[in-house]
């Protein structure tokens, strides 16, 4: 999967997520408490996926840093 494909799916995942608490949210206020519960346990499920989400490539432009070692010796006389 590329960039666009991983946003497309962590967009559809997050539409996901408000959809089914927006239900679960509606049946909790009809009363209907394990119907509730069980959509609740499905959006939790689907918040726990969308923290896998993860860049897979590190910055290119990112410049290496020199350690405190290094520097200080080569500023020694």
């Amino acid at each position: 999967m590329n960039e666009r494909h991983t946003l497309i799916a962590f967009c559809a995942i997050l539409i996901a997520i408000c959809y089914l608490a927006s239900i679960a949210s509606i049946l909790a206020f009809q009363q209907r408490y394990a119907e509730a519960l069980g959509f609740g346990g499905i959006t939790t499920g689907l918040v726990g996926v969308l923290g896998t989400f993860r860049p897979k490539q590190p910055a290119g432009n990112v410049e290496r840093a020199e350690t405190v070692n290094q520097l200080t010796q080569e500023t020694k006389p």
